[in-house]
């Protein structure tokens, strides 16, 4: 019967060793990896013949498992970011962890190579001894600092590690009746509830990044109804009714085909949560050409990409990001500006960093009606593109772990004089 229970026992430790190493190659988590080291060393520890180590030195597995115990706990729980206490305990516990060890396995060995010592035998006792009832209070410590987290990660560590801390001292004063039985049961049901809480904290994390994609979504969608908003539309139609009037056939079905195409492509872009630096591109270059048709090719523009065509299918951006830009630029430099309107989109590979420049030579921030605010945003008038844009790269930075970075430089002719504004975006990816 002690047999059937130690093999399944053990079969239950080989199966989350490798399930939780298989997760960690997965999401990389250390404490993945920390937990995948505890119960291989719980393993170890059980069956040390494994490994060919011999009794006296089963402590270099032991206490190295205890020791990756509380690692485990501190990077799972994350209690040195809430305790001062904690970290400067965790940091002293290191390498008292490793000098012990190193102590004892000279000793152990001078006595294995050299024969038994009456002294040596009992300091080497007495290390083992004390260096249990240290890893008791250890214990005893964490568990304080867990309750003091108070959160439902933490009540299935206190379990775990209370259940575990009883099997200890079961273990140590009934050994002679019940053998390891104590540990083997205690140690099973500590690592059920860890693996309950890994679970937990899964499901955790994958909810809180639901919820920054739904925030996504919404800011795109705010993004999406304020460009494709209803007066947009309207002076589309009213251009292209307008120029039927004026039996411009030719230009009303190349207007209609442009709008049909931008029309085409927002909607794409509003059904994803990122999309590819090229298509991004191809809806700007879209939007360019039918504001420039609007208003009567009083603008021009151009796209200056230095870069392969397989990066910009490589790197992803928010949708919409540069057509609040580029809208902004039109409406408040190109077209209040007197004599040649030009805008220009440039794409460049600074090495790890793509930098995307959307630059007029209108009449500047500083010139714009009503006078102009920081980042583009009149006075007087509620910022929708330029804060919608600010916020869409903040949440798309949090949620896809990217650096993207957008700021405004504004352009002087020689005379010191405004001469139109730069907007650079950098999108770091290496």
């Amino acid at each position: 019967m002690y047999e059937m229970i130690e093999y399944a026992f053990y079969g239950a430790l080989i199966f989350q060793t490798s399930f939780m190493f298989i997760l960690y190659l997965q999401n990389r988590k250390e404490y993945y990896i920390m937990y995948t080291l505890y119960v291989l060393g719980v393993f170890l520890v059980m069956e040390p013949k494994l490994i060919g180590i011999i009794h006296a030195y089963i402590f270099l597995v032991e206490w190295t498992t205890v020791l990756i115990y509380f690692l485990f706990l501190d990077s799972f729980l994350e209690i040195s970011s809430h305790s001062e206490r904690f970290k400067k305990f965790i940091n002293y516990l290191k390498p008292s962890v490793m000098g012990l060890l190193v102590v004892q396995f000279i000793m152990t060995w001078i006595k294995e190579f050299f024969g038994p010592m009456d002294t040596l035998d009992t300091v080497v006792h007495k290390v083992d001894e004390g260096f249990f009832y240290m890893t008791f209070i250890a214990g005893a410590y964490t568990l304080y600092e867990t309750y003091r987290l108070k959160n439902t990660l933490s009540r299935y560590i206190l379990i775990g590690t209370g259940i575990l801390l009883v099997s200890l001292i079961l273990n140590r004063v009934f050994y002679d009746y019940f053998n390891v039985l104590p540990i083997i049961f205690g140690t099973f049901l500590e690592l059920l509830l860890f693996v309950a809480a890994i679970g937990y904290k899964t499901n955790l994390l994958e909810s809180e990044k639901r919820k920054a994609q739904e925030q996504l979504m919404q800011t795109t969608l705010m993004a999406l109804k304020d460009q494709m908003s209803p007066h947009f539309i309207a002076n589309c139609l009213n251009s292209i009714k307008l120029l039927i009037q004026q039996q411009k056939e030719k230009e009303a079905i190349e207007y209609l085909t442009e709008f049909s195409k931008l029309h085409r492509l927002v909607v794409e872009h509003f059904q994803e949560v990122k999309v590819s630096l090229k298509k991004e591109l191809r809806i700007c270059k879209s939007y360019l050409e039918m504001e420039r048709l609007r208003f009567k090719q009083t603008f021009n523009y151009d796209f200056d990409i230095q870069v392969d065509d397989n990066l910009l299918t490589f790197i992803e951006v928010p949708p919409l990001l540069f057509q609040p830009i580029v809208e902004n630029a039109i409406w408040h430099g190109l077209i209040k500006k007197e004599g040649p309107k030009h805008l220009c989109v440039k794409i460049e590979d600074k090495g790890g960093v793509l930098q995307c420049s959307i630059e007029d030579n209108g009449i500047g921030r500083s010139k714009s009606m009503n006078g102009v605010l920081k980042d583009g945003v009149e006075r007087g008038k509620k910022s929708t593109g330029i804060a919608n844009t600010k916020e869409k790269i903040k949440v798309y930075n949090e949620l896809f772990h990217t650096k993207l970075e957008m700021r405004f430089i504004d352009k002087q002719d020689k005379q010191g004089q405004a001469a139109g504004l730069k907007v650079l975006f950098n999108i770091h990816y290496d």
